[in-house]
């Protein structure tokens, strides 16, 4: 068995012991309640848009991704100057 093998359950423990405690306190219970809401929400209203007209989300997104990818870019070219 390799070290890296041996090495993922490790992480997946201490994650799993770090969400432990997070969601032991009520507070961040509710919390992760409402950013679930919020994300299904979300999931709800992105599925009627696609499903109304495919293309025209398709071309939104392919627009959005590509703003996106150009202020990266200005971002990248900046740090490098």
């Amino acid at each position: 068995m390799s070290k890296k093998a041996g090495l993922f359950p490790i992480l997946v423990g201490a994650v799993a012991g770090a969400a432990a405690v997070f969601f032991s306190d009520k507070k961040n219970q509710e919390k992760a309640k409402k950013v679930v809401a919020k994300g299904k929400a979300s999931i709800k209203k992105i599925s009627a848009e696609v499903k109304k007209n495919p293309e025209a989300y398709a071309k939104k997104m392919a627009k959005k991704v590509t703003v996106e990818a150009k202020k990266i870019s200005k971002k990248i070219q900046a740090k490098v100057k």
